[in-house]
């Protein structure tokens, strides 16, 4: 992978440090992903008139996207990455629902459209759908342009329960667990399926272009590095629900691919976490705490068991999700309890001056962690 906005230097080594963060060779300080938007002056392409334009016009996707990129700053292990997106149920729009778009709240909706289950073969993708057919475009035009400055990253996938959740309905869904399990059994068994051939129609995309592979949650890998478990709904089923309908499908998505991240999205989800552990494919855990919740530095408990399981964790801290927070502070606090080495922070950074005062504060908080455990080793030998 190489960008012309980065350094080789810096690019290299950040390279080997995402590569080594799987390996659990990762060494000095956490994984880093710091950037800041709009860090140099610039105009931004002006955008189409129409909401629809704004989601929808791949020119201006794709100049918006140069634009965003090359105006970034870069810190840490941090890499230009885009990620073609047509809302967060662009997989139920593939498999045939009406999408609801809008601009000022910068989001989508879909409307569900299964009446019933009687027919699970019609759950599939048609070639000549117009959002999938689009979704396409967009990632091959990612790929052509971002030659040499960016990688282009995989879908996000709320298939699994999510998926189910969305081209169903929500309330209708949750009477469907209690009153038609076999059926939705097999349904999340199609989700499954549709997954996988997913990721395998956006690899044959993607890697020939050798930029590596990333997805929404950032990070990097050489090998097809994957978000699974885009699972919100689990927030509202019980540990029993969960292993009944999710946890197959976990598994099956864990080994199709080279790494994995798990999205653990609110305190709700927190009692699925067992489980998790039992897939031994899955290797980094993201806690999302939610908006106007404690900072992650709060959850030192949760943030133990994960990596006390052999597992990694990523935290996230931008806008509502703690983007204020005293990183000083939050850097301090996370580096001396956790091992740093199996640790993946992301941070939308409001400066330069901010972004790299975190990079340089986590590389001398660790070092003072690793400098007082090799004095105690000392002490303890004499």
């Amino acid at each position: 992978m190489e960008s012309i906005w980065l350094p080789d230097k810096q690019c290299q080594r950040a390279l080997r440090r995402n590569e080594a963060f799987w390996t659990g060779e990762l060494e000095e300080m956490p994984l880093l992903w710091v950037t800041v938007a709009d860090a140099k002056p610039g105009t931004p392409p002006a955008a189409p008139p129409t909401d629809e334009g704004v989601w929808t016009d791949p020119d201006y996707l794709l100049s918006k996207a140069e634009y965003d990129l090359s105006h970034s700053y870069y810190a840490g292990d941090a890499l230009p990455v885009h990620h073609p997106w047509l809302g967060p149920d662009q997989f139920a729009c593939w498999l045939g629902a009406d999408m609801t778009i809008a601009r000022s709240d910068n989001t989508a909706w879909v409307r569900p459209f299964v009446d019933d289950w009687s027919d699970l073969r019609e759950l599939r993708i048609d070639p000549e759908n117009r959002w999938w057919k689009l979704y396409l475009r967009l990632v091959c035009d990612s790929v052509e342009a971002g030659k040499g400055k960016w990688v282009t990253a995989y879908p996000d996938l709320h298939t699994g329960i999510d998926g189910l959740a969305a081209i169903r309905g929500v309330e209708r869904l949750m009477m469907d667990l209690v009153t038609e399990p076999l059926i939705i059994r097999r349904a999340m068994s199609r989700m499954t399926q549709l997954w996988k051939e997913i990721v395998d129609t956006v690899s044959e995309i993607v890697l020939p272009a050798g930029q590596g592979t990333s997805n929404w949650t950032m990070g990097w890998s050489r090998g097809r590095f994957l978000c699974v478990g885009q699972n919100d709904f689990t927030c509202m089923i019980s540990t029993e629900m969960f292993d009944q309908f999710c946890l197959e499908d976990n598994f099956e998505c864990c080994n199709h691919v080279d790494r994995t991240i798990y999205h653990l999205d609110g305190p709700g989800a927190i009692r699925h976490v067992p489980r998790l552990f039992e897939i031994e494919k899955l290797d980094c855990v993201q806690w999302i705490q939610g908006a106007g919740k404690p900072l992650p530095s709060a959850w030192l408990d949760l943030l133990k068991r994960i990596q006390d399981a052999g597992k990694t964790v990523q935290l996230y801290y931008g806008g509502a999700h703690g983007g204020d927070a005293d990183f000083k502070s939050e850097i301090e606090v996370l580096c001396r309890e956790l091992d740093y080495r199996r640790l993946f922070i992301w941070i939308a950074a409001t400066s330069v001056d901010q972004a790299d005062f975190i990079v340089e504060h986590a590389r001398r908080a660790c070092r003072e962690k690793d400098g007082k455990r090799e004095a105690g080793r000392a002490d303890y030998c004499l």
